[in-house]
């Protein structure tokens, strides 16, 4: 398996609506480095998967989830587990406390022996309102 296939096997995961913890489990390192934009980093597991939480339980629905271009790179024959991932991602959701947000976003992971190391995601967060907004400033 190289990185690219590896990549996929992600995206597929996905699919099948995994727990959050499912997620961070099968793919992330335990000492992973998330980010939001610029904002101060989380470290480690636990901090990602309890700031998702609370996230995915402001969500009332889902009216669009799509993955769009996928790049992957840096891997090689000696460390094919190793590179980069850049993934873009259109969600659009309606809050619970009512905020139609619509979100297009990149995110770049670093991986190490297919897991992630680091993620740093890029979007405008103008688009949050609410609840949501609140839970997007936690890192």
């Amino acid at each position: 398996m190289n990185l690219r296939e590896r990549v996929q096997e992600m995206l597929d995961f996905q699919k099948t609506n995994p727990t959050v913890e499912e997620s961070y489990e099968h793919f992330y390192d335990e000492n992973v480095v998330v980010q939001e934009n610029s904002q101060p980093p989380r470290v480690g597991r636990a901090l990602s998967i309890e700031r998702q939480r609370q996230m995915n339980a402001n969500v009332q629905e889902i009216h669009e989830f799509k993955i769009g271009a996928v790049l992957v790179d840096g891997f090689s024959e000696a460390h094919p587990l190793d590179g980069r991932s850049v993934i873009e991602m259109h969600i659009e959701i309606t809050t619970l406390d009512g905020y139609r947000i619509r979100i297009e976003e990149l995110g770049l992971q670093t991986w190490k022996e297919g897991r992630i190391i680091h993620e740093r995601y890029f979007y405008d967060p103008g688009n949050f309102s609410g609840k949501a907004k609140e839970i997007n400033a936690l890192h």
